[in-house]
């Protein structure tokens, strides 16, 4: 009885372990990360702009519909993604263009 216990937990370990593991990135991937993140950077500050700068504009629109839905959007699109791409991604994982970032909780 113990036998077969003990080869039933090897192989829920062995096949629920694959499942877990991550592709470790080349060592191209990690090097050009590096500037990919220093543009991030440089976007995620440009994107700040923007959002203050459309702020006024955002919020005028916010009051006329009563909804916050533009300026959840303007944040989402020109802060919190250039800022997930560069501070919250891991190594080497480059997201899809204009891939949906479900950063802000309703």
């Amino acid at each position: 009885m113990r036998n077969k216990f003990l080869v039933l937990a090897l192989i829920c370990f062995l096949s629920s372990s694959s499942i877990f593991s991550r592709e470790v990135p080349s060592a191209g991937e990690m090097f050009m990360d590096v500037p990919a993140r220093a543009i991030g950077v440089v976007a995620t500050a440009v994107g700040i702009v923007i959002f203050v700068g459309t702020l006024p504009f955002s919020g005028i629109n916010a009051i006329v519909t009563g909804s916050a839905e533009g300026i959840k959007n303007v944040g989402k699109r020109s802060v919190l993604a250039p800022a997930y791409f560069t501070f919250v991604r891991g190594v080497g994982e480059y997201p899809g263009y204009m891939e949906e970032i479900e950063l802000v909780k309703e």
